[in-house]
């Protein structure tokens, strides 16, 4: 029988603690991927792009979800979202993807998230997606929304801006009636 004198032992056992400990810390922070490269849980997952977000959505997300990516028009799309899809930490005020929309023009989280589907809603199509002219479309229709907000009596209706912003065809017909910043 082979003895170990006990700094040996405690020196193996530090360590296969540390390796572990580094596995585990490594597993719960980015999580595992299976072969299609989706991280167990979507909102471990830390795009910083929104053509990364649009993928991971688009490959990774509940199979409801993927069915309305590829079934539903764009519309009926935002309105089903969750708080599941996108993810909120991937739109936290500091995380890379939230700076990455901002630099093209996204104010709002609201904005962002409609952005990150309508892009991975385009990608499951096979369809381009131009992020900036969305941008600038909701930025006009946010401003759109403040002019009526003031201008209508407290308790009334607020109307909904004349252009929308889901398609490229709406965004080009709707250009003429952006207000001016």
């Amino acid at each position: 029988m082979t003895f170990r004198s006990r700094a040996a032992l405690v020196g193996g056992t530090a360590v296969g603690m540390t390796v572990l400990g580094t596995v585990a810390v490594q597993f719960w922070g980015t999580g595992a991927v299976d072969p299609a490269g989706c991280p167990p849980v979507l909102a471990r997952a830390t795009p910083s792009t929104l053509d990364e977000a649009a993928g991971l959505i688009a490959a990774c997300s509940a199979p409801t979800v993927q069915a309305r990516l590829r079934g539903a028009p764009l519309l009926d799309l935002v309105s089903f979202r969750n708080r599941d899809v996108p993810p909120a930490a991937w739109l936290a005020s500091a995380s890379p993807l939230s700076r990455q929309l901002a630099g093209l023009g996204f104010e709002y989280p609201d904005d962002m998230s409609f952005a990150v589907l309508s892009a991975a809603w385009h990608r499951s199509r096979g369809l381009p997606f131009d992020a900036k002219a969305t941008a600038d479309c909701l930025r006009a229709w946010n401003i759109k929304m403040q002019q009526w907000v003031q201008s209508v009596a407290p308790g009334s209706t607020v109307p909904a801006p004349e252009f929308g912003c889901a398609s490229a065809e709406e965004i080009e017909k709707g250009r003429p009636l952006w207000p001016k910043e």
